[in-house]
């Protein structure tokens, strides 16, 4: 039976997100004859042209078949003194990403300027590096300065005991070392308007999605000055811009960054399993968490947390800033229960 166009073009796309997405589990042919609904056959006739053609690329992982999407990259330097985002832009993003689904391009357009402008006004650099990486998948970007490390900014402006905190307080979103001039919304909304972000300074990583793949390109492993920024978005993104926004405002209507979410395993680094027990971690957790409405903390991850941990955000937190909400979410049936055990000295 012959296919369609349409239906033609929609199994490229499923070949090319699944070549493009890479899962935990082997991709072969079978696997996509399966999910599209045809045979191993008309899948084959598909795949060998696509490889003819130069869409996909056929590698040998043994006796198996591997394939890759051809790559596009460009490197470029800079040097920070007069640099502003738009020209960098104009110069050399536009139209490397002309053509890109609106709702992808949309989203790298905002990162994109939103990190050149931190790396141009904050980094207190000589010189910075954009690397542009395209594929039919997926964008991608790696912005460098060898300035100041974020996390040793971070942690200079709070005095914090150690440089890891700083992601804590990132992640938390409205910090910034120039509150005159800037909101300090730039990297939050950047790390989640896309499918992967990626932030190296300082010997540390954060990483906001890391069961996603960086393309395969050679960017340097390891910086050891400045600040290094890596961004992925899929083509294929359905998530725009403005319901980005709306997830962290009051609604639609409003315009306030009133809404964040914490991932309580931020608090804590190391090989070592974290334990949450004490008021003081609970503290550190909380710190500027009364500049907004609803707080949700992720427990992900965790097994379980001590009374004092969970009194100090639960009940002291919450006696003291009533109006500020705070929403436990993915939490264990350990974890659950000792919030409800604090919870219940409020009702008393």
């Amino acid at each position: 039976m012959s296919l369609s166009k349409s239906r033609r073009v929609e199994i490229e796309s499923e070949i090319i997100n699944s070549i493009g997405k890479p899962a935990k589990t082997a991709l072969t042919q079978q696997s996509i004859a399966d999910k599209c609904g045809i045979s191993v056959q008309s899948i084959s006739r598909i795949v060998n042209k696509m490889e003819q053609s130069g869409r996909i690329i056929k590698n040998k992982d043994g006796r198996r078949n591997t394939y890759s999407l051809p790559i596009t990259t460009e490197t470029h330097r800079y040097e920070i003194a007069g640099l502003t985002e738009d020209k960098v832009y104009k110069d050399i993003v536009a139209g490397f990403i002309r053509g890109v689904p609106e709702r992808a391009k949309k989203s790298f357009e905002y990162a994109f300027t939103e990190i050149m402008n931190n790396a141009i006004e904050h980094s207190s650099g000589i010189e910075v590096e954009v690397s542009l990486i395209r594929d039919e998948c997926s964008l991608l970007y790696a912005i460098t300065d060898d300035g100041v490390g974020i996390f040793t900014k971070v942690a200079d402006a709070l005095s914090l005991d150690e440089k890891h905190y700083a992601i804590l307080e990132l992640a938390k979103g409205k910090f910034t070392t120039d509150p005159a001039n800037h909101t300090g919304e730039g990297i939050f909304f950047s790390s989640k308007c896309g499918d992967l972000f990626v932030l190296e300074s300082d010997g540390i990583e954060f990483i906001s999605n890391p069961d996603i793949e960086m393309l395969n390109v050679p960017l340097k492993q390891n910086i050891h000055t400045g600040t290094r920024v890596i961004f992925k978005v899929y083509m294929d993104r359905e998530q725009t811009l403005s319901e980005l926004f709306d997830q962290y405002t009051d609604g639609p209507d409003s315009y306030g960054f009133s809404k964040t979410v914490i991932p309580i395993q931020l608090l804590e680094y190391g090989d070592e399993e974290p334990v949450f027990v004490s008021r003081s971690q609970a503290r550190r957790l909380l710190a500027r968490v009364e500049r907004f409405k609803v707080v949700s903390l992720d427990f992900s991850g965790i097994d379980s947390i001590g009374q004092g941990f969970a009194d100090e955000i639960f009940r002291v937190f919450k006696a003291s800033h009533p109006d500020v909400v705070l929403i436990p979410t993915k939490c264990t049936n350990a974890v659950d229960k000792m919030i409800r055990h604090v919870l219940a000295y409020l009702s008393k």
